[in-house]
C-alpha cells in the first residue's frame, strides 16, 4: 500500500473527524504532521475495551470490526476513525477494534497531540469549543428521555 505522502491529503481526511470540527486547513495541517502512517495485518487487534488508550486511528485503506462490551458491532472502512476519546484523556477504550483486512492507518499519539496543543492555544480553544458543544448536545438528548 502506498504512503500518503501529502500532508494536505492527511489534513483533508482529518477534516471529517468531529473532534477537529472548525479547525482551519493550516491547523489541520499541524495535526496531520503528527500522524504516523502504519500498516497492520488482517486480524490485528488495535484496541481492547477497558484497556488504556493513547491514540487516534484513521483508516486510509482496509476495514475493521468494532465490538462494544454491550454486544454492539460495527464495521469501519476507509475515511473512518476510532480512538478520539482516548486521544484526549488517555482513558480506557470503549470498544475492541480488530482489523478485518490488512489496513493502512494514520495514527496520532496522545503525547505528540498534547505537545501540539500546548504550543497552539488556538487549536486547543477550538477543540474545547467543539467538545463543549458535543457535551451540551448529548446532555440535551439525555435530558429529553423520561
Amino acid at each position: 500500500m502506498p504512503l500518503w505522502r501529502s500532508a494536505s491529503a492527511k489534513a483533508k481526511l482529518l477534516q471529517g473527524i468531529p473532534l477537529f470540527e472548525g479547525l482551519s486547513p493550516r491547523q489541520l495541517g499541524q495535526i496531520a504532521r503528527l500522524a504516523e502512517e502504519v500498516e497492520v495485518a488482517a486480524n490485528k487487534r488495535l484496541t481492547v475495551a477497558g484497556e488504556t488508550g493513547r491514540e487516534l486511528f484513521v483508516i486510509l485503506e482496509g476495514s475493521a470490526l468494532v465490538k462494544t462490551p454491550q454486544g454492539r458491532t460495527e464495521h469501519l472502512g476507509a475515511g473512518q476513525f476510532f480512538g478520539e476519546m482516548s486521544l484526549i484523556d488517555g482513558g480506557p477504550r470503549s470498544a475492541t477494534v480488530e482489523g478485518s483486512t490488512p489496513m493502512h492507518l494514520l495514527v496520532i499519539g496522545h503525547r505528540e497531540f498534547w505537545a501540539l496543543l500546548a504550543d497552539a492555544p488556538l487549536i486547543t480553544k477550538q477543540i474545547m469549543r467543539t467538545l463543549s458543544r458535543r457535551l451540551r448536545k448529548a446532555d440535551a438528548a439525555f435530558s429529553a428521555y423520561p
